[in-house]
C-alpha cells in the first residue's frame, strides 16, 4: 500500500511540477517586458535592472559636466518625443522620412546622451529598459541636475518601431498665440495650465535667432518690431540678431540664468523680456497671465507643478504593445 501510495503521489506531483515551472517562466518574461494597458509606474524596473535609474542619471550628469546646454536640449527631446506619436522614442529613430528630418526636429540635439545610457544599460540588463523610457528618465534628471526640483518618473513603456507622420502638424511653433498653440496640448489630454506650466521650461535652453527675428524687425508684417517687447531688451536682442532674415545664433531664452531651473523665466515674462511670441504671449493673454503670476511668485509651487505636467505630458500616447528596442536609433 504504502508503495502504491508512494508512486500515485510520485504521478501526481510531475504535473504540479510543470505547472509551477510554467508559472515561473511566464512571470520572468513578464517582469523583462514594460507595462501593458499604459500601467505606468514609479520603480518599474527595481526587480528587474536595479540601477537603471542610476545608470541613466549617471551618464545624463557626465554629459552635463562636459556640456551644461545638453539638459536643456534632453527636456526639449522628451517634448518632441511625446507630441508626436506619443512618448515611444520614435524621434530617435535614424534615416530618411524620419521624425529627425523634419524641420522643428533639425536642432534637436541629446541623442548622444540617449544612446549612451543605452548601451550601459543593454550592457547591464540586456532587453530590458525601453529607450522611451531611457528618454523620460534622462529629461528628469536634467531638470534636476539644473537645480530643478526632483520629481518621480513613471517607466514601463514599450518603444514605437516607426517614426511619426505629419510632424509640423503635431508640434507647437515658437510664433503662436495662446489661442493657436493651447489645443496642441489639450488634445493630448494637457490642460492650458500644464501648457504654461511646461513653456517653464524655456527657463533654460536657446532659440536660434531665426525663430524669432520676426518680432524684432517685422512684426505681423508691419516693418515695425513686436511693441509688447521692453525697449531696452529689445535693443539687445537686435544686437545679438542684427540679420533681419534670421540666422542660426543661439539666444538664452531666460535672461542670464539659462543653466539654472528657476522662476527667472516667469518674471522676464512679466518684465516683457520673452524671447519667443508665444512666451511673452502666456503673460499678455488674460487667459494665462494668471498662471504666471502664480508660477513666478513660488518656487515651489513651480517645481511640484511642473513635476506633474512632465508626469502628465510622459503618459502621452504610451504604447500597450511593442518592443523594447535593443538600438534606439533603429527598429
Amino acid at each position: 500500500m504504502a508503495s502504491l501510495e508512494s508512486g500515485i503521489n510520485s504521478r501526481s506531483e510531475k504535473p504540479r511540477r510543470l505547472l509551477w515551472l510554467v508559472t515561473l517562466l511566464i512571470a520572468a518574461a513578464c517582469l523583462h517586458q514594460p507595462v501593458a494597458n499604459g500601467a505606468l509606474q514609479v520603480g518599474f524596473y527595481d526587480g528587474t535592472c536595479s540601477r537603471a535609474e542610476s545608470i541613466v542619471k549617471d551618464t545624463v550628469r557626465a554629459a552635463v559636466s562636459s556640456d551644461r546646454t545638453i539638459a536643456a536640449s534632453i527636456i526639449r527631446l522628451h517634448f518632441h518625443d511625446c507630441f508626436v506619436e506619443g512618448c515611444d522614442a520614435s524621434l530617435l529613430l535614424t534615416g530618411s522620412g524620419t521624425e529627425q528630418t523634419a524641420i522643428p526636429n533639425q536642432s534637436v540635439r541629446g541623442y548622444g546622451v540617449i544612446t549612451d545610457a543605452k548601451s550601459q544599460l543593454e550592457a547591464s540588463c540586456p532587453g530590458v529598459v525601453s529607450c522611451a523610457d531611457i528618454v523620460a528618465l534622462a529629461a528628469r534628471d536634467s531638470v534636476e541636475i539644473l537645480g530643478g526640483a526632483p520629481y518621480d518618473a513613471e517607466t514601463g513603456r514599450f518603444d514605437g518601431t516607426a517614426p511619426g507622420s505629419n510632424v509640423l502638424a503635431k508640434l507647437p511653433g515658437p510664433n503662436m498665440t495662446v489661442e493657436e498653440a493651447t489645443p496642441f496640448f489639450t488634445n493630448l489630454g494637457l490642460t492650458q495650465e500644464d501648457m504654461v506650466t511646461l513653456l517653464g521650461s524655456h527657463t533654460v535652453g536657446v532659440s536660434q535667432c531665426l525663430f524669432f527675428v520676426d518680432r524684432l524687425y517685422n512684426f505681423k508684417g508691419t516693418g515695425k518690431p513686436d511693441p509688447s517687447l521692453d525697449v531696452s531688451y529689445l535693443a539687445k536682442l537686435q544686437s545679438l540678431c542684427p540679420d533681419v532674415t534670421g540666422d542660426t545664433t543661439n539666444v538664452a531664452l531666460d535672461e542670464n540664468s539659462e543653466f539654472a531651473f528657476d522662476t527667472s523665466y516667469f518674471r522676464n515674462l512679466q518684465a516683457s523680456k520673452g524671447v519667443l511670441r508665444i512666451d511673452q504671449e502666456i503673460a499678455n493673454d488674460a487667459s494665462t497671465s494668471g498662471r504666471v503670476n502664480t508660477l513666478s511668485a513660488s518656487s515651489n509651487t513651480f517645481g511640484a507643478d511642473f513635476g506633474a505636467a512632465m508626469i502628465a505630458m510622459g503618459r502621452i500616447g504610451v504604447l500597450t504593445t511593442g518592443n523594447v528596442r535593443a538600438i534606439c536609433e533603429s527598429s
